[in-house]
């Protein structure tokens, strides 16, 4: 990796800087930084941006470039860097189109030599450079079609049809049986409804706890473990389904009207599911006028909220918990007050993992080491992304040319926090009756101006006399 074209010191006064500043053993990144290679090789082996279309931070990763010079980087003949690839065709959506990407990396194929070289120079730049950017071109092409292709790539797949046609195969002809059979794959999901998952052999799941009556029954009646299994059920299928591209330019805010307002269908229902969540648990709970019954509904939920915990399902388990955060419920202290001790310790347990104290620390520390499968709170990562996106310009500030890298890498590594846990199953069985009780309430609820008044009907605001007043009758005293 070379940050321009020129290197200022020997490789010995590098070597011995490094050396100095790391020890013994220098970093990768920055021993390949410093590496001034460049000038060791002939003028036509050399890169062909331009010194001032790519920029580089002091660790030596690429800060920002232009869009020619970032699809170089991708292909360059003497230096690969998979986490570079990785993060290019995860964000690139977010900096230009399929079709712009395709044609570039045409182009790369298709490089031709310098002008005025000789037989033997020719041979040696064909040799050393030309064969090694086409094996580059090649491998982006399969890992874009492999791992990164978006339905909406479908644009892309007959103009690449003709170029393995027209030159690919008279030029590198081993890699177009491969190019071509992914092509037909991705067709064939178009017209079959997207690409078949990977069936594993997993455990049997164990065995649904059902309601005595399966075709009456009230929602005390669910076993809260139960209630977790097939609330995981739910979310987890809205979780995997999340794309990476809908992780871009908070796709998930837009108007629906936007040309790209339906990009993040996914994350928007997630958003829907976990706010119809909380709404059904508050309206659970301040359905009943009896204070004893509201305090049973608090405790179910506590638990359903905790089972979640414990199946390694944050997402839902904070969805629940904001039901009892929110003024409608959280502000029953006569209710609250008739919680017993146990249920109170669970939740304020969950509420110090869930907490957003220092950013969420304890929560972030906890989900890096955490066995699948697991549905993370999705609210912290749309948080991160939203910081990402409106603290960092799209293009670097000085040049306003060269596309901010960094911005993506940041953006790159939320993507893959999300993509971590997106294949690792639940090995849970839904209960049909159960999911139609939980939809059936989902799409009910009612929003959150009629549960405050609700909640103000159950337990009206009280003076200071009032309430000592009222806690006295309670106690017998008056």
């Amino acid at each position: 990796m070379q940050r321009s074209q020129t290197t200022p010191d020997t490789p010995s006064k590098k070597s011995a800087k490094l050396k100095k500043f790391f020890g013994d053993d220098a970093p990768a990144a920055a021993a390949a930084a410093a590496k001034p290679a460049v000038n060791e090789r002939p003028w036509f082996l050399h890169y062909d941006y331009d010194v001032n279309e790519i920029v580089y931070n002091m660790e030596g990763y690429v800060k920002g470039g232009s869009l020619p010079a970032l699809v170089e980087r991708l292909t360059l003949h003497d230096f690969l860097d998979m986490n570079f690839i990785n993060t290019f065709l995860l964000t690139y959506r977010s900096f230009c189109t399929s079709m712009e990407l395709l044609n570039l990396l045409e182009a790369r194929y298709n490089l031709e030599p310098p002008p005025g070289l000789s037989e033997e120079d020719l041979e040696v730049w064909t040799q050393k450079k030309l064969k090694l950017v086409r094996l580059r071109v090649f491998n982006v092409l399969k890992n874009w079609l492999e791992l990164f292709y978006n339905e909406e790539d479908h644009i892309i797949l007959d103009q690449l049809s003709k170029f393995i046609d027209t030159r690919i195969r008279s030029t590198l002809s081993f890699s177009c049986d491969q190019l071509e059979r992914l092509i037909r794959k991705r067709k064939e999901s178009e017209s079959h409804g997207g690409l078949k998952k990977m069936t594993l052999s997993l455990p049997d799941p164990p065995e649904p706890i059902l309601p005595r009556n399966r075709k009456k029954f009230r929602l005390l009646d669910i076993e809260p473990l139960e209630m977790a299994r097939q609330l995981t059920i739910m979310d987890f299928k809205l979780y995997s389904s999340i794309r990476p591209v809908e992780c871009l330019d908070k796709a998930w805010s837009r108007d629906t009207n936007d040309e790209n307002g339906s990009v993040a269908v996914n994350i928007r229902a997630s958003i829907e599911y976990c706010n119809q969540i909380t709404a059904w648990v508050s309206e659970a709970i301040l359905s009943q006028s009896d204070i004893k019954k509201r305090s049973a509904y608090i405790k179910y939920w506590v638990h359903v909220a905790e089972k979640c915990r414990l199946l390694n399902n944050f997402n839902t388990c904070m969805a629940v918990l904001s039901a009892f955060d929110n003024s409608s419920v959280g502000r029953l202290k006569r209710t609250w007050d008739m919680v017993g001790a146990r249920t109170n310790l669970t939740l304020s347990q969950i509420r110090k993992l869930m907490g957003a104290n220092r950013n969420f620390t304890e929560y972030r520390a906890m989900i890096h080491s955490i066995n699948p499968p697991c549905i993370p709170f999705l609210g912290i990562y749309l948080q991160d992304l939203t910081f990402i996106e409106d603290g960092n310009a799209n293009y670097l500030k000085k040049t306003k040319e060269l596309i901010n890298f960094a911005k993506r890498a940041k953006t790159a590594e939320v993507i893959r926090e999300i993509q971590q846990y997106q294949s690792s199953l639940y090995q849970l069985k839904p209960v049909e009756e159960l999911q139609s009780f939980i939809q059936g309430s989902l799409r009910s609820t009612r929003d959150e101006d009629q549960l405050y008044k609700e909640s103000l009907k159950l337990e009206p605001r009280e003076r200071e006399d009032e309430k000592i007043a009222r806690l006295l009758q309670e106690s017998g005293f008056l």
